[in-house]
C-alpha cells in the first residue's frame, strides 16, 4: 500500500460512524450504507474528510473481525468509494487484531485505528512490539490510538518521544490523540511530526482549532454524521485560516459535549454511543438498537436529547 498517499488522504473531519443493528443485535449493513449516503448527499467530504467505521462510538469492541469487514463494506458502498475509511480495531488478542485488520483491508479500508491492548499495564517496549508485530502481519496503514486516559493500561502513554519511535514503522500514517488531557504533548507531537503523520485531534473540540494552527490534519467528529453542513463549514474556516470565526462556530456545539461529560455512561444511560444513535433518529437517519452492555435511550431520555439538539439548531428531519 502507498502509505504516503494514505497519510495525505486523512485530512479534515473524521466522521465516527455508528454501527446499526437489527432487533436481534445482528448487523444491519443497509442502515450503515444509507446513513453514510445521506451524509454524502448533505455535503460531507465535499472539501475534505474521511470515515472511521467502525469506531468506539460505533461499538467496535462488540464486533467480530468478520463484522468489522461488513461495516467497512457498507460504509464504502454508502460513500461510493469516494472517502478513505479507517476501521477501528481494539482487542488484547493479537490474532484477532490481525484477522480484523485483514477483513477491513479486503473490504476497502486504507488504515486501522489500533490502540495498545487494554487491561494490562504495558511498558514502552511492549507498546512498540505490539505495533511492530502488527505491521509485519498486515499490509495496511496504522492510526495510532492514544488511550492513556483510561488509566494504567498503557502507563507510558503516547508521549512525543514514543510517537517518534513508532514512526520508524513505515505503515504508521496517523495518530488519534486525546490532547485535552495533555495539551503540551499534543502540540509537541504536532509540531515535531505533522509532516510525517496525520495528527487527528480527539479532544472533543477543546484543542481542535489550535491543533490546526500547529499543523494537525483533522479531528474526529460525532457531529459529522448528524450535521455534515456544520462540520464542513468548520473545516472550510480552518483551511481559510479564519481561526476566530472557526472557534466561534465550533463553540456553538459546546453544550452537546458538556451534556455527555456531565452524564457519564457509568452512572447514566447517556454515552456518545447512545446519544449519537438518538441524534441519528432526530435528523431522519437510522440509529436503532445498541448492543449490550449499553442500551438504547428510552422515550424520556430521547426527549431530553432531542430538546438539546433543537436548542442547538440541529436540523430536524
Amino acid at each position: 500500500m502507498d502509505y504516503q498517499a494514505i497519510r495525505q488522504s486523512l485530512r479534515g473531519p473524521g466522521a465516527l460512524i455508528s454501527t446499526t443493528f437489527r432487533d436481534d443485535f445482528e448487523i444491519k449493513p443497509e442502515g450503515i450504507e444509507n446513513n453514510v449516503r445521506m451524509m454524502m448527499k448533505r455535503g460531507f467530504g465535499s472539501t475534505g474528510g474521511f470515515l472511521i467505521a467502525p469506531c468506539g462510538d460505533g461499538e467496535y469492541v462488540t464486533l467480530t473481525p468478520e463484522e468489522i469487514g461488513q461495516v467497512v463494506s457498507a460504509a464504502k458502498r454508502g460513500s461510493d468509494g469516494a472517502l478513505p475509511i479507517v476501521a477501528g480495531v481494539h482487542t488484547a488478542d493479537f490474532r484477532i487484531a490481525q484477522r480484523a485488520a485483514q477483513s477491513a483491508r479486503e473490504a476497502g479500508a486504507v488504515a486501522v485505528m489500533l490502540a495498545p491492548p487494554s487491561y494490562y499495564t504495558l511498558s514502552r517496549e511492549a507498546v512498540i512490539d505490539w505495533y511492530e508485530r502488527f505491521a509485519r502481519a498486515v499490509d495496511i496503514g496504522i492510526m495510532l490510538y492514544e488511550q492513556g486516559f483510561r488509566g494504567p493500561a498503557v502507563n507510558s502513554g503516547m508521549s512525543a518521544d514514543l510517537v517518534g519511535r513508532l514512526l520508524e514503522i513505515p505503515s504508521v500514517v496517523a495518530i488519534k490523540h486525546i490532547g485535552i488531557f495533555a495539551v503540551v504533548d499534543e502540540f509537541t507531537i504536532i509540531d515535531r511530526y505533522h509532516d510525517k503523520l496525520a495528527y487527528i485531534d480527539s479532544s472533543g473540540g477543546y484543542a481542535t482549532t489550535a491543533g490546526h494552527m500547529h499543523g494537525a490534519a483533522g479531528w474526529v467528529t460525532e457531529l459529522g454524521p448528524i450535521w455534515p453542513e456544520f462540520e464542513m463549514k468548520y473545516w472550510d474556516l480552518l483551511e481559510a485560516g479564519d481561526y476566530k470565526a472557526a472557534q466561534l462556530h465550533r463553540h456553538r456545539m459546546a453544550p452537546l459535549f458538556q451534556f455527555v461529560m456531565d452524564n457519564p455512561s457509568t452512572t447514566s444511560a447517556y454515552s456518545w454511543i447512545t446519544v449519537l444513535k438518538a441524534a441519528l433518529e432526530y435528523v431522519g437517519m437510522e440509529g436503532g438498537p445498541v448492543r449490550p452492555p449499553f442500551r438504547a435511550l428510552n422515550a424520556s431520555e430521547k426527549k431530553t436529547v432531542f430538546e438539546l439538539l433543537a436548542r442547538l439548531g440541529v436540523p430536524k428531519a
